[in-house]
């Protein structure tokens, strides 16, 4: 028996949303479930899969993003008559039905407008008008789940960015994003991400591994110095003190957490562990944010069987999570409380994977009063589930 898992669908423009750049308001969908019988990730001859907390929930929190950032969002508001008449037209009428939630007009519209775009001799191929409108297309393909098409459509944008758009045969991957200005280099990580989980959703994990390989390396390359300070090794070294303007702590976090969830489904946790602890050492160990890389560290230690750092993870998410200060430090005590009821029934389930039916049944039925007070449907369900086990198997077995 094992963990179970939560999964969460993010959208572009609340995934790549952590580098403080103000975006445009436009409409954007977040699904979030408790935990699954199924999932997405390959099984690998397992039964069940234990639960995770969803990558990034910080960025449901912060302000603004890299992709829909200064050049989209001049462009697409207040900005938006300096994009050519017809452009023009075919985004104003792609708006408007994307927020009048008419996604079929507005993916039609968005298509147009990108056409359009690209015939105009006005626009520059890789500036922020046109390239805004490939991202903002891909977002809508991904809320309507045309995960192909969105891949696409980001892979456009990013090839436009770096220039490549009339290059056949050269790889992203070779590019060095160090030439590029600070907005196009946050724009490129912001859309390397999200590409990443893109190809998580499709099962392209090796693919996936590329994307976010590649943005995690330029995050820290960004913010290294010199290993040997008499310049006789090419070396690196991070170091948080050397991170550019245009970066935070929590961006490389995030990045980081990303590609350590990735390392979970692939079942491997000693990668994934390394990665959630370098996340949590720049997030620090007093956030919301921090109760959810503990909850991923205690499911990676478990998978391993070591079961006592499981629980040590376990419950210092828990005296996290449940600290009512801990949601205020950047008002995200929504993901707090999720988190909680995450961490309670996953302590319930590494009580009865070692034995101990009495703790197991103790935590199992404080999750329950949990989603009760927190109108967690779900977490209800499975803690009630899981109880009803436990006293079977306690009645089976006198």
């Amino acid at each position: 028996m094992s963990f179970r898992r939560v999964f969460s669908k993010i959208s572009i423009t609340n995934r790549i949303k952590s580098f403080n750049v103000e975006a445009i308001k436009l409409p954007s969908t977040t699904q979030r479930t408790f935990a699954t019988a199924t999932s997405s990730a390959p099984r690998h001859g397992q039964a069940r899969r234990p639960f995770r907390i969803p990558p990034l929930p910080v960025a449901l929190t912060s302000v603004g993003f890299i992709c829909l950032g200064i050049g989209l969002y001049e462009h697409f508001t207040s900005d938006i008559q300096k994009f050519p008449v017809p452009v023009r037209q075919a985004l104003r009428k792609a708006l408007y039905y994307q927020q009048d939630k008419d996604l079929t007009l507005a993916l039609k519209y968005f298509n147009e407008a990108l056409e359009l775009g690209l015939q105009s001799d006005e626009l520059e191929k890789n500036g922020a008008p046109l390239t805004g409108i490939m991202i903002q297309l891909g977002s809508l393909q991904e809320r309507m789940d045309r995960l192909p098409d969105a891949r696409q459509s980001l892979i456009m944008a990013l090839r436009h960015l770096l220039g490549l758009h009339n290059s056949t045969g050269v790889d992203v991957f070779s590019k060095d994003l160090s030439q590029l200005n600070p907005i196009d280099q946050r724009k490129v990580v912001g859309i390397a991400q999200k590409l990443g989980d893109i190809a998580c959703s499709m099962k392209r994990y090796d693919e996936a591994e590329k994307w976010y390989v590649w943005s995690v390396e330029h995050l820290l390359k960004s913010s290294s110095k010199p290993k040997s300070a008499y310049g006789d090794s090419n070396e690196l070294l991070f170091d948080q003190e050397h991170m550019p303007d245009w970066l935070t702590k929590t961006d490389i976090g995030a990045a980081l957490e990303a590609l350590g969830g990735l390392y979970t489904t692939l079942e491997k946790p000693g990668l994934a562990i390394h990665l959630y602890l370098r996340a949590l050492e720049l997030n620090g160990m007093q956030s919301c944010q921090s109760a959810v890389l503990m909850n991923n560290l205690a499911e990676s230690y478990a998978s391993m069987g070591h079961f006592d750092e499981a629980k040590l993870w376990g419950q210092r998410g828990l005296d996290v999570a449940q600290n009512p200060n801990t949601g205020k430090v950047n008002k995200d005590g929504e993901i707090c409380n999720e988190t909680c009821g995450v961490l309670l029934f996953n302590m319930g389930m590494l009580f009865e994977q070692t034995k101990d039916r009495s703790k197991a049944h103790q935590f199992y039925s404080i999750a329950k009063k949990h989603g009760r007070d927190f109108k967690q449907p779900q977490c209800i369900k499975e803690a009630d589930r899981a109880l009803k086990r436990i006293e079977f198997e306690q009645i089976r077995d006198t």
